[in-house]
């Protein structure tokens, strides 16, 4: 008698252990299905020992049932069996809440993946329109380049225009300079056979008064 109440108070130690580490686990569990991700992923493996620790609690009262003898081995093994059920209901919904934290954890992975490829896309959508905006003012820069080279070039051949334009000018002018020293030259000239000639003439004319006065006296 006084062994099978020893026996029966390291059951009754055992299941207390047992209720203990459930009501932890539960209380985990619901704690972790209001929590983020980030404060639910720290109790996992907290919650994963204590169910360890549970399931060690009943192999041992399994264990201590199984050396009692008659109806109170049978009584004790229902007891357990039910304690394993619960267990099993507690680790059903511990895995759904691993699962639903995944399929959480996936989700946002998807979504801040997706997010990350929406800014890749418009990184490389600006990019390629800097990239685009460069190529067209690389192209304006050489257009406006060719146009200076060739405003560079118009205003040389204008220059030289202008600078011929110059020279035929003065060529012009001194063609004008010596035609009028020529026409100076050639005036000069009129006016002494002019002088010349009125010489001739006036003399001529003394000469024929002289020689007509001569007749008459």
């Amino acid at each position: 008698m006084h062994s099978q109440i020893s026996l029966s108070e390291m059951f009754r130690s055992y299941e207390q252990d047992y209720k203990a580490h459930m009501e932890s686990v539960m209380f985990d569990l619901l704690k972790m299905s209001k929590d983020r991700r980030e404060e639910a992923d720290k109790n996992f493996s907290k919650v994963s020992d204590e169910l360890q620790q549970t399931e060690q609690c009943i192999k041992q009262m399994e264990l201590e049932a199984s050396t009692l003898p008659g109806s109170y081995k049978k009584e004790l093994m229902e007891t357990i069996k039910q304690y394993k059920r619960d267990m099993a209901k507690v680790e059903k919904d511990f895995k759904q809440l691993q699962l639903d934290q995944q399929e959480d954890s996936s989700r946002e992975k998807l979504f801040n993946d997706r997010q990350i490829n929406q800014a890749l896309l418009k990184q490389e959508d600006r990019l390629i329109r800097q990239t685009l905006e460069l190529e067209a003012a690389k192209r304006t820069a050489y257009l406006t380049e060719q146009q200076a080279n060739q405003i560079s070039l118009n205003l040389h051949s204008q220059s030289m225009t202008l600078d011929n334009s110059i020279r035929k000018t003065q060529y012009i002018r001194e063609d004008l300079g010596e035609s009028n020293n020529l026409v100076k030259i050639m005036k000069n000239r009129i006016m002494k056979r002019k002088f010349i000639v009125y010489g001739v003439f006036g003399f001529l004319g003394l000469c024929l008064a002289i020689a007509i006065m001569s007749w008459f006296f």
